[in-house]
């Protein structure tokens, strides 16, 4: 499994962003205070993250918004990159969702009803 590194990084704004470095130094996503005070509330660690980030099934919202969680097709693809047991060991993290605004992560939750497609 790749290192996670976590670097406070202040925006000219000054609001704080953090950035999750999993590959590179360069490439990375940016997570909101209110994002990274909910995924600890919420028990969601970054692996959990990054994998919606990488597999995760996107669905456009009305709002411009963009929901990544995980069906039946990104676990498939989960499990043959990391394997079928680390996916049951962490079946309960699975139904996690993430809200993304541009390139910043909004929020992360568990979800608890079904993402109607259409």
């Amino acid at each position: 499994m790749p290192a996670v590194t976590t670097t406070k990084v202040n925006t000219l704004s000054g609001v704080n962003m953090i950035s999750m470095n999993i590959f590179s130094k360069t490439s990375g996503f940016r997570m909101t205070n209110h994002a990274l005070e909910r995924s600890q509330q919420r028990c969601i660690p970054p692996l959990i993250i990054h994998w919606l980030c990488q597999y995760g099934s996107r669905k456009r919202n009305n709002n411009g918004t963009i929901v990544c969680y995980f069906d039946r097709k990104s676990m498939r693809l989960i499990s043959s990159d990391v394997g079928q047991i680390v996916i049951r060991r962490l079946s309960g993290l699975m139904n996690a969702y993430l809200v993304i605004a541009g390139d910043q992560i909004l929020t992360v939750g568990h979800r608890y009803k079904r993402i109607k497609n259409f």
